[in-house]
């Protein structure tokens, strides 16, 4: 069962940082703006080049981060 996301995203967040879904099996990153930024259950904040190299890609809702 899927938890709906929190409303009050998690502290650290900009607009240089993308929002890692650590708990996903997708590997998906959300970028500011989505309505899972900093929301889902287990993640953490790091840039786009990071989450890219650790084999994240940007979540579909997300689309393309700037």
């Amino acid at each position: 069962m899927k938890s709906a996301p929190s409303t009050t995203p998690a502290a650290g967040g900009g607009p240089d940082k993308v929002w890692v879904n650590t708990a996903s099996k997708t590997k998906a990153y959300h970028c500011q703006g989505d309505k899972y930024y900093g929301t889902t259950k287990q993640g953490q904040y790091m840039t786009k080049a990071q989450a890219e190299s650790q084999g994240y890609h940007a979540s579909k809702s997300s689309k393309a981060c700037g």
